[in-house]
């Protein structure tokens, strides 16, 4: 109706991969080199997640949520840099154990720290990064007026030379205490198996006065809405492009307006088109249903993340009227083009009949059918 130009929205990406998953998935050890799956890893720092699925669906797994899904927790510290390097915890977690640590801030105008796989990264302003003395490289500003020049410090704690006493590692060390020298928050999740996120009793931690958060679900029924015929999306050498590209983005489009809770997707909503010119997709056909939303809030590994999303393709049964979307959106993503987050669809079986485009060069099996959404923004402003 309106033609308002956006530069910055030009700029965001939205990647759209149609394939089928395989037909058969380690949950021990899943795929880490081909969609969906490379969405999930890619996104090691989750604060969103939210999954959607017919009432019908939700009930079968309601219970292998509760008993199969580990619980979800995580922990608020109050840490300087320095104390990432000293005594238990710099033996404990950062030389042997596997954590996650991201501190607050924004990316893009503060000083941001983030641990992962023992790799600390430093965003850094340009003035106190010439004061630390590190070895760094410039961030690109994507082009944007009056924008200061950022820096990014990557040191691998786990490499041998990381230790006291080494000339390198007391560089470090110096910057730490003398220049980066400020009490932040982190939210810290530690990956080992055995510790659930955290412990309750774990004494590394006890002198950071650590906020220990449980992660519950939270569950919302939408009633009534319409659905449109999913099953319909299947990929064929013959479809043309352009077609499915339109179908993507209204189906992205439907499953953004549920996750809004929108009266414009109720079957019983009455609104003048004059006032709303959106319809759901293929209206016609669509049916109403009731719809389950259960949305998690908080630090959010890739790790637990896939669990979920094995349970859920475990637990629902491929048939016609199953599907699942899972959402997901970043937290302490990058300063220009950063992953914003991703959306994994499940369709409906339709007996083996997919076959996928020739030009995907993905192999056709008999997994069933999924979309997937990966969002890259243009640039923090």
């Amino acid at each position: 109706m309106f033609d308002f130009e956006d530069d910055a929205s030009r700029r965001e990406k939205c990647y759209t991969t149609v394939a089928q998953l395989p037909s058969f998935i380690d949950p021990k050890q899943p795929p880490a080199k081909r969609s969906p799956f490379t969405a999930i890893w890619g996104h090691p720092f989750v604060h969103t997640v939210e999954a959607i699925l017919p009432e019908a669906g939700y009930k079968t797994i309601e219970n292998a949520l509760e008993t199969k899904l580990p619980k979800l927790r995580y922990a608020r510290v109050f840490m300087s840099l320095s104390s990432l390097l000293e005594g238990d915890f710099f033996n404990t977690y950062v030389k042997s154990g596997n954590i996650l640590m991201i501190s607050e801030g924004r990316s893009g105008s503060d000083n941001v720290f983030t641990l992962k796989d023992g790799i600390l990264k430093l965003e850094l302003g340009k003035e106190i990064f010439e004061r630390t003395g590190l070895t760094g490289k410039p961030i690109r500003s994507g082009g944007r007026k009056h924008a200061k020049e950022r820096y990014v410090v990557e040191i691998n704690l786990r490499l041998p030379s990381m230790l006291h006493g080494k000339k390198g590692f007391e560089r470090i060390a110096w910057a730490f205490k003398n220049v980066l020298n400020h009490t932040v928050a982190w939210l810290f999740y530690d990956l080992a198996t055995e510790a659930s996120g955290i412990s309750n009793d774990d004494p590394s931690l006890k002198g950071n006065h650590p906020h220990i958060v449980d992660c519950e679900p939270v569950r919302t029924h939408y009633r009534d809405v319409l659905v449109p015929p999913l099953k319909g999306m299947n990929v064929t050498e013959t479809a043309p492009e352009e077609e499915l590209k339109d179908h993507c983005d209204e189906i992205s489009e439907w499953l953004a307006m549920v996750t809004l809770g929108s009266p414009r997707v109720s079957a019983n909503d009455d609104i003048d088109p004059y006032l709303c010119r959106y319809s759901v997709p293929d209206a016609v056909d669509a049916k109403p249903s009731d719809i389950v939303s259960l949305k998690w809030h908080g630090l959010l590994p890739a790790t637990w993340i896939m669990q979920l999303f094995l349970t859920l393709l475990r637990e629902i049964s491929p048939e016609e009227s199953a599907w699942v979307a899972l959402s997901a959106s970043a937290l302490g993503r990058e300063a220009v083009e950063g992953r914003d987050g991703y959306t994994i669809m499940t369709l409906p079986s339709e007996g083996g009949n997919d076959e996928l485009l020739e030009k995907s060069n993905v192999v056709a099996k008999s997994g069933r059918s999924f979309v997937c959404w990966e969002y890259v923004g243009a640039s923090v402003v």
